[in-house]
């Protein structure tokens, strides 16, 4: 089968593909020119020859002999001036008609083939060399490229008849023989070798055109759902609108939030998730039909968009969402912002678009919402937050605040939590809720908390040099803290830099923060306990994870959210439900503080219910080192260590 397979290859009969057949085309219509222009000015050159001679008595021919060579000539000229004519039109994309072509090529062989059979027979009859032959045959097989078989069948039949006719006349001699065979040889060999060279030639063509193909569609397609991916999107959205043709106040862009895909993509898992999200991409790109839709990230999407029936087609993708064969109830969440003018980026466009998506996440009841002024001054306000982070670090503008921690049976202070406060010189004090937020939703949060560390550990070694107390600091982590840097090794390296003990340092983790199954997030707890650091659960009854958080992790403490304390007076589940926290903590080995206290009521019954630190104003704000230190001093706090 091998061999058979080399043969056919060798001989060009397997199939070629599109590309191949088109490449061969091309190369032969570019040598049609060359080909045809020597045939053109030779046949000009016969003609004008074979005149001028008749005119002298010496070399005049009969009228016969005139008329049939000047029929020869003209229809070889003309056969190469048509093939001339289509060649230089198809370069010039005038005319691209293959079946045009094929006529006309196999016309120009046929009659150059017979035109060299004729004029090389009349030679021998003279005793003469058949070079006109020769000639034709390289012009037809060298020039123009045919496949192997069809120069066998083609050459063998024009050599063939020749010899046949000559020998026929006046049998071929020896020498003959011999000279006419090496010339057909030479030339098939040649037309065989342009074949290969040409074949070879294409072959790689096409592979180099596939592999550029498939670059191009990644460097313009997203993986995963394969439409365009963002660098496309702003390309294309730039270019749109930058258009005169189009009024930009038709315009709207359009950022797509899928509801519950995570709890999907978790049900259903990773390859269930990625055909919901290519599924979901070509439904969107039908529904938004001549629009420019790009996938986001994760389940995001962006569409740029006439505002024309938008909440109609909108609601046309919630139905098909709905229509889905998934458990996960799936939901679309909508920010669109309309550009003001051609100046707008599409990057701040979609920036200002998923803002106003992001303002309604939480909202069950508002599924589409447009950017506005008043999100226009939070927008820049988070550009300015993100923009400046780092300088704001450098120039001091983010302070440490400490909150006194105490112990529940003395009233005394026992502890810290370190709180992050900014001081802009633009803006005043940021509202912690402001900055930490946009610090997370940009995956910024590492600088600020790594930041908090360090001061953190500069002022242990500030009180440590003025022979203050060293009182133990409590420290809040982000959950993208864990996944964007190896934290336990972090905060390691910087307490060892400055020679703080760790028995001084407690990590604070949120019961958010632990919802899930994070295998690097336990991973990092593990080495934190391993290197000895106390671990506290923040944040406890906030979400609603609480009792499988217990279950899955150790912790030693456990601070109580605030919110048990809202309306405390007169709530009597509230007590009954710390009342049982208090003590279920106490039976898994974790001991309990509890914030947000800022009546004595509500000290003295976390008092006697045994929980033992509280934390909140009515034990004091947060506060500067210095000013925490100027009232232990004073004697208004007692320490407890």
């Amino acid at each position: 089968m091998k061999t058979l397979e080399k043969i056919r290859n060798f001989l060009g009969l397997n199939k070629h593909s599109d590309y191949i057949n088109r490449y061969f085309d091309e190369s032969n219509i570019k040598s049609g020119i060359y080909v045809s222009s020597v045939v053109i000015l030779l046949e000009l050159f016969m003609i004008s020859s074979v005149i001028i001679r008749q005119l002298s008595p010496e070399t005049r021919r009969s009228a016969y002999w005139l008329a049939t060579h000047l029929v020869c000539y003209l229809l070889l000229f003309c056969s190469a001036l048509a093939l001339f004519i289509y060649s230089v039109r198809h370069i010039k994309k005038i005319s691209t008609n293959r079946k045009l072509w094929e006529v006309l090529k196999y016309i120009f062989s046929i009659i150059s083939i017979v035109f060299g059979i004729y004029i090389s027979y009349m030679d021998y009859k003279k005793g003469e060399q058949f070079v006109t032959l020769m000639t034709m045959t390289i012009f037809v097989f060298c020039f123009v490229v045919w496949r192997p078989i069809y120069s066998m069948l083609l050459m063998g039949a024009t050599y063939g008849i020749f010899f046949f006719v000559c020998d026929h006349f006046l049998p071929a001699t020896y020498a003959t023989k011999i000279n006419l065979s090496i010339v057909f040889i030479s030339i098939l060999m040649s037309a065989i070798n342009a074949y290969r060279q040409k074949f070879t030639e294409a072959q790689k063509d096409e592979k180099l055109e596939h592999a550029q193909s498939i670059l191009l569609k990644l460097s313009i397609s997203d993986e995963v759902t394969g439409i365009a991916n963002m660098h496309y999107f702003r390309s294309q959205a730039l270019e749109l609108m930058h258009d005169k043709s189009v009024d930009i106040d038709t315009l709207i862009f359009l950022f797509l939030d899928v509801e519950n895909f995570k709890i999907l993509n978790e049900k259903y898992g990773f390859w269930e998730g990625n055909a919901f999200l290519k599924n979901f991409a070509d439904m969107t790109e039908k529904v938004f039909k001549d629009s420019i839709v790009a996938h986001f990230s994760n389940d995001n999407f962006v569409v740029l968009t006439k505002n024309e029936a938008v909440q109609e087609r909108l609601q046309t993708i919630r139905r098909n969402l709905l229509g889905m064969n998934y458990d996960a109830k799936l939901g679309l969440k909508v920010g669109a912002y309309k550009p003001e003018n051609r100046e707008c980026l599409p990057l701040i466009a979609c920036d200002h678009a998923r803002y106003a998506c992001y303002s309604i996440k939480k909202h069950y009841n508002h599924d589409y919402c447009e950017y506005d002024s008043s999100m226009a001054a939070n927008f820049q306000k988070k550009q300015y937050i993100i923009n400046n982070i780092d300088e704001a670090i450098k120039a001091g503008h983010i302070k440490v605040y400490y909150q006194p921690v105490v112990n529940a049976a003395n009233g005394k202070l026992c502890g810290l939590e370190a709180l992050a406060r900014w001081d802009d010189p633009q803006y005043g004090f940021l509202s912690p809720a402001d900055f930490i937020q946009t610090l997370e939703e940009y995956y910024q949060i590492y600088k600020l908390d790594m930041y908090v560390v360090e001061k953190v550990c500069r002022n242990f070694v500030y009180a440590k040099e003025q022979g203050l107390a060293l009182i133990p600091v409590s420290l809040n982590f982000s959950k993208l803290d864990f996944d964007q840097i190896n934290l336990a090794e972090e905060v390691e390296e910087c307490l060892k830099k400055y020679g703080v003990d760790k028995k001084l340092i407690h990590i604070e983790v949120t019961e958010s923060t632990l919802s899930g199954d994070d295998e690097r997030l336990k991973d990092m707890l593990k080495k934190f306990r391993a290197n000895g650091y106390a671990l506290w659960l923040d944040d406890f009854g906030a979400g609603y994870s609480g009792l499988n958080v217990l279950k899955e992790y150790d912790f030693d403490m456990m601070k109580i959210d605030m919110k048990f304390l809202h309306g405390f007076s007169g709530n009597v589940k509230a007590r009954q439900i710390l009342k049982n926290i208090i003590s279920m903590a106490k039976e898994l080995g974790m001991s309990t503080l509890t914030e947000g206290v800022e009546t004595e009521e509500a000290y003295q019954f976390l008092k006697e219910n045994g929980c033992e630190q509280i934390q909140g104003y009515l034990f004091g704000r947060p506060m500067p080192d210095h000013e925490l230190y100027e009232k232990v001093k004073a004697g208004l706090f007692q320490l407890d260590l």
